[in-house]
């Protein structure tokens, strides 16, 4: 293959490859060389009514075929009477962009747009034909609302976007856009409003995220371990959501949202303890019992962590600070019990974390009966069989619903 390509050296050190050649064939093996055994790399020739010969280039999974037909390829067939009508004309009825560089071809094709080659250019058109598969907006599985909106983020970041748009439609609005990754590229948009947020914070998070040198980032989950503080500490220091009425709430508040495309959620930062017991119910009831609310779910944050140990620490140590008779039912429970209260404890909270993530990965239906049958059936036979007593089955459950009652857990 006798192909001229020259490298041109960018700014950044990275190296452009622009279109050295106007054989069409040329072309066609320098794209298939790229894009080496993908199966779902369509080409698609087509031959003008003035005998020049074209080639398209999609992703079978990533266009849309009806536009591409409607929008594209009828128009070229139909319309075309010059060849320099195609780069020069809006014969094509959708959004194009002529290109020079292979780069720009490659991140094209896989954005999902379409790639035109003609036969005596040295350039190429990209047309916009994205179309993939996508769910439709409905409200999160994991933060169900009673009062508040039942709308809820998809793995397309831009529709992600729009909903925000909808909550906050100000021209204080501002979003950034970014891209990470360096085997294959993530879109990252950092949203914020320009009266209320402060300036620095925004430059910090970009800072952040602009220094992540990894191959590619996932989810927005993942973004956050890359861009938090401490990577020791097992309590969140962001706070994720895929309700785009949460996310507006926070953002009037002064904070910033952080988007990824293909991740159906959101990320704010900074983020103090007391935003983690908020819900977007809050904003939806009287204040009053707002404020208990949030006070209920702190109450079961601090149960949850340390009812077990003061369980612990009295029945083994300081049980002379108890009644009596709340005493010797403790006692007249752990009779038969072997182990220490401590170890009790331990094998009680691993069981029931067990059961947790059986219900959570199991098809529901099954996973439903796992978590209900499975948790009163092993508890009760470990209370008759005396591995356990009865009181640290209460003491477990309750320290299990207080953790559920925390919104962002």
């Amino acid at each position: 293959m006798s192909l001229i390509e020259e490298k041109l050296k960018t700014t950044t050190n990275e190296i452009v490859e622009t279109i050295q050649t106007k054989n069409l064939q040329e072309l066609k093996n320098r794209l298939e060389q790229t894009f080496d055994i993908c199966a779902d790399l369509v080409e698609h020739p087509l031959q003008l009514k003035t005998n020049t010969n074209i080639l398209l280039y999609y992703f079978e999974g990533l266009t849309d075929g009806v536009a591409l037909k409607s929008n594209v390829v009828t128009p070229l067939l139909q319309e075309v009477n010059e060849d320099s009508q195609i780069f020069n004309s809006n014969i094509i009825a959708t959004h194009t962009k002529i290109v020079y560089t292979w780069n720009e071809i490659k991140e094209g094709l896989l954005e999902g747009q379409c790639v035109l080659f003609m036969e005596g250019e040295k350039r190429s058109l990209l047309i916009n034909t994205k179309g993939w598969a996508e769910r439709a907006i409905q409200e999160p599985i994991s933060e169900v609302t009673i009062k508040g909106s039942h709308d809820g983020f998809i793995e397309n970041a831009t529709k992600n976007i729009g909903l925000i748009r909808r909550y906050i439609p100000s021209t204080e609005l501002k979003i950034k856009k970014l891209t990470i990754g360096e085997r294959a590229t993530s879109l990252v948009y950092l949203i914020y409003l320009g009266d209320v947020a402060s300036a620095d914070v925004v430059q910090e998070i970009e800072t952040r995220i602009c220094k992540i040198k990894t191959d590619t980032v996932l989810s927005i989950g993942e973004l956050s371990n890359y861009t938090k503080d401490q990577n020791w500490t097992p309590f969140p220091q962001a706070y994720l959501s895929e309700r785009p009425d949460a996310i507006s709430n926070h953002l009037l508040d002064g904070k910033v949202a952080v988007l990824m495309d293909r991740s159906p959620g959101a990320m704010i930062v900074p983020m103090n303890l007391i935003g983690f017991f908020q819900t977007p119910d809050d904003y939806n009831i009287h204040w009053l019992i707002a404020s208990f609310f949030r006070l209920l779910r702190f109450a079961g944050f601090i149960i949850a962590i340390f009812l077990p140990a003061i369980y612990i620490a009295i029945v083994s140590f300081h049980f002379e600070i108890i009644p009596l008779d709340l005493y010797t039912s403790i006692a007249t429970s752990r009779v038969k019990v072997p182990f220490s209260p401590l170890l009790e404890a331990f094998i009680m909270e691993i069981t029931l974390e067990m059961l947790r993530e059986a219900g959570i990965r199991l098809p529901q239906p099954i996973g439903q009966t796992i978590g209900i049958v499975g948790g009163i059936v092993i508890g009760q036979a470990a209370v008759q069989a005396g591995l356990v007593s009865n009181v640290m089955v209460i003491i477990v459950s309750i320290t299990a619903i207080a953790s559920f009652i925390v919104s962002n857990y």
